[in-house]
């Protein structure tokens, strides 16, 4: 494809990421506080008090039974963002676990940065599209993951997933550029790529993978360019480069770390080994209507929650892809498809065969789900080439358009709970219900909280509401207290002398659900997607 004939599409790509940067701030300011949000808030101000601190305040380091394992870039720009914004950087890193209670605004600013760091990982994703192919295949790359309602969900509202999937994409895409730069790299490449692994690694340990990526495709690059022209590029300046690179973006990666910073040696590799079985998890969930534990899930429950949550046009992509290599390989970007293929396939087989503790679907894999979007787009981009006809051509745009309207219309028709989206595989949202986990972290405890403040006011209630709540106190009790200050108290423990209860599907036990056992007769608001319920608001029948 020639530049004038790409023009059209770089335009159209240009506007959409404009409109959905814009798009996604403004709607981020819709989303709950899922039950992560605080524990990681917390990490993220106490990881500020280390900086402020000069490194002698380390309660970051056991707070939480796992929190110091994780790198603390996003949380702490979060703390420090809203610390300038309200005009107390050191007072907001000091303040207490419950402060956050209180805090106007707080975690809203969480999500438009959520939000910034989710249309990023989106951008790179097209971007990466347009590097292996062109400007058309980036523009079904960028279309193809912003109308993915499971990611576009997390990004308003995941501060460890969606982060980290960013920086994978971002390394990806720094990686392929860095290569085509060959023999005598850019600066500016070579410098991208360092701050994009580094970028990685402060999110989570597992970004040290990408520094074996690097190695490993250079070696895989060179083989290929020693068969087909018999000689290698200067490999021991190679080989000094790439050590280079790898020790700055290494050592970058600690700089908002603070576990890693103490121990550069030991702390780095303990983490990654711990976090790549998420030992430390515990717990039941549930899958194909089951309730099992965490130590208990079927080898297959990986694979099986990616090809009932991806949308349509992913399988059909992919599926096709075998039959199009001979068609790519003639292109430039073909000797770059195995780093894609190896960045989707690699992490998910690793923690197959580790037998890695999974749980919440897939959003521990987030991150393999752009590079998977570019190899679907790439085949739908090389069908669409294969095809003479204009008959054909028709068609496929008619099931086109069709895969692409269902989750499209799906994100509107049940915003903002696009994260638990399942495709027509598996009969959506309904046809999931009771079979596997939906709003698994309490997304839609907002939405119940102020119906809830809502019907206090309106009826003109004048005592104290006591408030039961699942899932943890600041999902919902951040609201009620903003809307009813002090006539809010919350139901702590098995107290039976509640007024009402926020009641989220997840703790009801599957044989409940699909016999229509839940909500129960004293439910008095139902929060719903797609005619199904996800959180019930439940008056106690034994309180006036």
């Amino acid at each position: 494809m020639d530049e004038r004939s790409e023009f059209p599409y770089r335009n159209i790509f240009g506007w959409i990421a404009g409109f959905a940067c814009a798009g996604m701030i403004f709607l981020s300011w819709g989303y709950g506080i899922i039950w992560d949000e605080w524990i990681q808030s917390q990490y993220g101000k106490l990881v500020l008090r280390f900086f402020i601190s000069g490194g002698t305040s380390r309660e970051c380091l056991t707070f939480g039974e796992t929190m110091y394992l994780y790198g603390g870039l996003f949380d702490t720009i979060t703390a420090a963002v809203y610390g300038l914004l309200s005009g107390g950087l050191k007072t907001l890193a000091y303040s207490s676990h419950f402060k956050d209670l209180v805090l106007p605004y707080y975690f809203e600013t969480r999500h438009v940065i959520n939000a910034l760091f989710g249309f990023t990982a989106i951008l790179f994703t097209g971007l990466l599209g347009k590097e292996l192919r062109n400007w058309r295949t980036g523009l079904l790359s960028l279309l193809f993951i912003l109308l993915s309602p499971r990611f576009f969900g997390n990004s308003m509202n995941n501060p460890k997933d969606i982060p980290f999937a960013m920086a994978y994409a971002m390394s990806l895409y720094a990686m392929i550029r860095y290569f085509k730069s060959w023999p005598r790299p850019k600066i500016f490449s070579t410098l991208f790529l360092i701050f994009s692994i580094a970028l990685a690694i402060n999110i989570k340990a597992g970004g040290m993978m990408l520094i074996g990526y690097l190695f490993l495709f250079t070696f895989g690059l060179n083989s290929i360019e020693f068969f087909q022209k018999k000689k290698i590029e200067a490999p021991i300046h190679l080989l000094l480069s790439l050590a280079g690179i790898s020790l700055a973006a290494y050592l970058g990666g600690l700089l908002f770390w603070p576990y890693g910073l103490l121990d550069p040696l030991q702390h780095p590799l303990k983490a990654l080994s711990e976090l790549s079985l998420f030992s430390g998890a515990k717990g039941s969930l549930l899958f194909e209507g089951r309730i099992i534990s965490y130590d208990q899930i079927p080898w297959y429950y990986l694979p099986k929650w990616i090809f009932i949550s991806v949308p349509l046009y992913i399988h059909l992509g992919l599926v096709t892809l075998p039959f199009f290599l001979h068609r790519i390989s003639r292109s430039q970007g073909f000797r770059y498809l195995g780093i894609l293929l190896f960045a989707v396939l690699f992490p998910p087989l690793y923690a197959v065969l580790k037998h890695s503790i999974l749980y919440d679907s897939w959003r521990h894999f987030l991150f393999i789900y752009p590079p998977m979007v570019v190899l679907a787009a790439i085949a739908w981009d090389s069908l669409w080439d294969w095809l003479r006809t204009k008959k054909t051509k028709i068609i496929l745009g008619i099931v086109f358009v069709i895969t692409l309207l269902e989750p499209a219309l799906w994100m509107v028709r049940c915003h903002p709970h696009e994260y638990i989206y399942f495709n027509p595989l598996v009969g959506g949202l309904k046809g999931a219900y009771g079979r596997y986990e939906t709003d698994y972290w309490g997304n839609s405890l907002r939405q119940g909280t102020e119906w809830l403040n809502q019907y206090y006011k309106r009826k003109g209630i004048q005592r104290p509401i006591v408030v039961r709540a699942d899932g943890e106190l600041i999902s919902s009790g951040y609201y009620l207290i903003r809307d009813l200050g002090a006539s809010y108290m919350p139901s702590l423990g098995n107290d039976p002398n509640w007024d009402f209860w926020l009641s989220l599907s997840r703790g009801v036990s599957p044989q409940d659900i699909q016999i229509g056992n839940w909500p129960p007769p004293s439910t008095v608001h139902k929060v719903e997607a797609d005619g199904v319920t996800l959180c019930a608001v439940i008056a106690n029948p034994r309180r006036p």
